[in-house]
């Protein structure tokens, strides 16, 4: 959090008030007051997001940006940060209770702002080229900002939700070149064809807020779409046309051409139910992925996050089903290797494939310089057991099987540690191998099959 400001709102002038109070702190920047660490994000690591934009909410231009990688190991604040400063946040929301208020002094505000920025610039170049008979001037951080943005050094995420004022920032933005990207955008798709033209991108929110006289799921349930509609009362039936236009909003957008990302919206929306709602109501499936993954990347100015090859960074998420099922759970989170385990005891999703292998039975099982016996017990897609090692006996959980294809997690305890490896890899009857990882790095295995019932137990 900023720092509250200090000054004494009773002894100002509203006509003319400290930059602090107006909220004209495009200086102040979200790295310099950061206090998380890789651990404060274990809960939205698990549901599958693994960098995060954090913009600054607030009226006028509260101040700048930053994009953050969650590494669960990172100890300080400063290991989080891939980018110090993405972006300027600005608003057409007038200060409280002092001048600028009202939408047309916004807009008279932010126009000065960009006029006294350019001429505290000429000053500064006229110094440097020739100080003589010149005092020094003043160095001032928001205006220094504002230069960047008008050079086109630093983008600007605008907060605007209905179609007029992201019609003014897109005036704002032919008259002074700066790069917007729309915030929020709640009526976006009625200016897709303006966005598409200018080339801005919207950050598309996904809080959306629950209904309070429509009721949708009691429409469903009671009566036909058509009778439900006629029977509701004239503020729930703006309601339910007003939620649904913001439901279609993303899906309008992707029809119109406007690149867009879908966001949490700095509330507590769940990305992915948010998108399930922007599916239902138009946006394909395929298109929801990119809007949650490349898309944001390449706007953040990240896009080789997104890569899933040989040589890099292993930043990834894996669920047990189709992403946006309502049923799917995330499995695993990777960022850059490191792992963050989520709901790992759910089955595969029916959508997978079904088990060809039944691992019952007991094994002996090969851990690169290291041996054990195995005995395991599987229902459907998923098994778990025990393992003797020569360390003392050890869990063995979290196992799935699709098709061939297996995985678990041993867990053993020595010494009052507890150590964690995960096992990769393909089983047919009587034989399995594959990869692993664990607190010694990555190590090869390799099993076989003592006793149990094998493919002949499915037949």
């Amino acid at each position: 959090e900023f720092p509250a400001s200090e000054t004494d709102r009773t002894k100002i002038k509203s006509w003319a008030p400290p930059r602090d109070v107006q909220s004209f702190t495009p200086h102040r920047r979200v790295v310099d007051y950061l206090t998380s660490t890789g651990s404060d994000f274990e809960s939205v690591r698990k549901e599958g997001v693994v960098a995060s934009a954090v913009l600054v909410d607030g009226r006028l231009m509260p101040g700048t940006g930053t994009l953050l990688l969650l590494r669960k190991d990172a100890a300080t604040p400063q290991e989080l940060i891939v980018n110090p400063a993405i972006g300027l946040s600005m608003s057409l929301r007038g200060a409280r209770g002092v001048y600028p208020t009202q939408l047309f002094a916004v807009m008279a505000f932010i126009r000065q702002s960009f006029e006294d920025a350019q001429r505290d610039g000429v000053i500064h170049q006229a110094y440097a080229k020739d100080p003589s008979g010149m005092t020094r001037p003043k160095w001032d951080p928001d205006y220094a900002a504002l230069r960047e943005v008008l050079e086109g050094a630093r983008p600007v995420f605008f907060e605007a939700n209905n179609a007029e004022d992201i019609r003014n920032v897109l005036k704002l933005a032919e008259e002074y070149s700066f790069r917007p990207t729309i915030v929020g955008g709640n009526e976006a798709w009625k200016v897709a064809d303006e966005l598409k033209s200018a080339g801005v991108s919207v950050l598309v929110s996904l809080d959306f807020p629950k209904p309070k006289r429509w009721k949708p799921k009691k429409e469903e349930s009671d009566t036909s779409a058509t009778e439900a509609v006629e029977e509701l009362e004239p503020a729930a039936w703006r309601e339910k046309k007003d939620m649904e236009e913001r439901y279609a909003n993303a899906g309008r957008l992707a029809e119109a051409g406007v690149t867009f990302a879908l966001t949490s919206g700095g509330g507590k929306a769940k990305l992915r139910e948010g998108a399930r709602k922007a599916i239902e109501y138009g946006l394909s499936e395929e298109a929801a992925l990119a809007a949650l993954s490349t898309v944001p990347a390449s706007l953040l100015g990240i896009p080789t996050i997104s890569n899933v090859d040989e040589g890099m960074a292993a930043t990834f998420l894996v669920s047990n089903g189709p992403l946006f099922d309502e049923d799917t759970k995330i499995a695993y989170t990777f960022v850059e290797g490191l792992i963050e385990r989520g709901d790992t005891s759910a089955e595969p999703a029916a959508s997978g494939d079904a088990p060809s292998v039944d691992l019952t039975g007991a094994w002996e099982i090969e851990m690169g310089e290291f041996s054990a016996t195995m005995k395991l017990t599987q229902k459907a897609g998923s098994f778990s057991g025990s393992m003797s090692t020569d360390f003392g006996e050890a869990v063995v959980k979290d196992g799935t099987v699709s098709g061939n294809t297996i995985s678990f997690v041993m867990v053993l305890s020595v010494g009052g540690d507890t150590f964690e490896n995960t096992f990769s890899g393909r089983a047919d009857a009587d034989s399995a191998s594959g990869s692993g990882d664990g607190p010694l790095g990555e190590f090869e295995w390799t099993a076989k099959r003592t006793s149990g019932p094998g493919e002949e137990a499915l037949r």
